[in-house]
C-alpha cells in the first residue's frame, strides 16, 4: 500500500480546492456574517467566549472561523496545504481572526500547547491510523483541566454498505471496528457528488466506540458526557432524508439507529 498520508493528502487537497464553493458548506452565508456552525457542535462547545481553542483536522477552516466569530481565540490544524491556504483566504475575506497551521495531527508542532479546548467536527477519526496517538496529541495541546469535544459520525453508521436506490433495505457489509485499513476509490464527495477527482484513492479505518473511549481514557481524559444522536450533517446513506437545514436522518417510523455521537471529556492527567 502506498504511504497512506500521501494518498489521503492528495484526495483532501482536491476536496479543499472546490468545497468552499459548494452550497453544502454555506461559505457565502458565512461571508455575509452568519454563524454557520451546526447546532450540535455549537451546543456541545457551549459558551466559549475568551477560550483558546484548537480545531484538529479543520479542512478549509469554516468551523474554525465560526468558533472564532463566537468569541474564541482559535487555531486550525490540517495536513492539506490547499485547505490551509483556503482557510487563510477566508479569514482575510471575512476579517475574522484565526491562526491556521499546516501539520499532521499525528505529528503536531510542540508549540501548540495550553489550549482550553481541543475539538474535531465530523468525519475526522476514520482517517486516523493510530487513534491512541491522536488522543495523546490532543491531550498535549491542552492545559490541565482542558476539554476534548468530538462531534462525529457513529461507528454504527459506518457498517452499512452504500446501496441505491433510496428505498433499498439497509445492508450491513462493513466491520464495526477493524485493525487494518480500507483502501477505496471514491468519485465525487459528500459536498458535491458529481465532482470528478483525479486522485480518488483513499485509505481509512473503522474505529468502534470501545477503541475511541479507551484511547481517550489512556491519554488521560475523563469522559464527562456522551450522546448518541439520530442525525448526521451529510447524506451518509441514500436512505436518509432531510431533517432540517443542517442534518439528515432516517425516515419517520424507522427504528432508532445512532448516526452520530458527541463526546465531552476533561483532561485529568496528561500522559506525555
Amino acid at each position: 500500500m502506498d504511504d497512506y498520508r500521501t494518498v489521503n493528502r492528495a484526495y483532501w487537497d482536491q476536496l479543499a480546492s472546490f468545497h468552499p464553493k459548494t452550497p453544502f458548506y454555506r461559505t457565502d452565508a458565512f461571508r455575509r456574517g452568519e454563524n454557520v456552525l451546526d447546532a450540535i457542535v455549537r451546543e456541545g462547545l457551549g459558551d466559549i467566549t475568551g477560550k483558546r481553542i484548537i480545531h484538529l483536522q479543520c479542512h478549509f477552516g469554516l468551523d474554525t472561523l465560526s468558533v472564532a466569530r463566537m468569541g474564541a481565540e482559535t487555531t486550525g490544524v490540517d495536513f492539506s496545504s490547499v485547505a490551509i491556504a483556503a482557510a487563510r483566504t477566508l479569514a482575510r475575506e471575512t476579517n475574522v481572526r484565526a491562526e491556521f497551521i499546516e501539520a499532521d495531527v499525528l505529528a503536531l508542532p510542540a508549540e501548540l500547547r495550553d489550549f482550553d479546548i481541543a475539538f474535531a467536527s465530523w468525519g475526522a477519526l476514520i482517517w486516523i491510523a493510530d487513534l491512541a496517538l491522536w488522543m495523546r496529541n490532543a491531550a498535549r495541546t491542552l492545559k490541565p483541566g482542558g476539554r476534548l469535544f468530538l462531534a462525529e459520525g457513529h461507528p454504527a453508521l459506518n457498517i452499512f454498505v452504500y446501496c441505491d436506490p433510496p428505498d433499498a433495505l439497509l445492508r450491513v457489509g462493513l466491520p464495526y471496528s477493524s485493525v487494518g485499513p480500507f483502501v477505496e476509490e471514491i468519485q465525487g464527495s459528500y459536498a458535491d457528488p458529481a465532482a470528478i477527482l483525479q486522485s480518488p484513492k483513499t485509505v481509512s479505518w473503522a474505529h468502534g466506540l470501545e477503541r475511541i473511549f479507551n484511547a481517550a481514557i489512556d491519554a488521560g481524559f475523563t469522559i464527562r458526557k456522551f450522546r448518541e444522536l439520530d442525525r448526521v450533517p451529510w447524506a451518509a446513506l441514500p436512505q436518509l432524508v432531510k431533517a432540517d437545514t443542517d442534518y439528515w436522518t432516517l425516515p419517520k417510523g424507522t427504528p432508532f439507529i445512532p448516526l452520530s455521537f458527541t463526546l465531552d471529556a476533561e483532561l485529568s492527567d496528561r500522559r506525555d
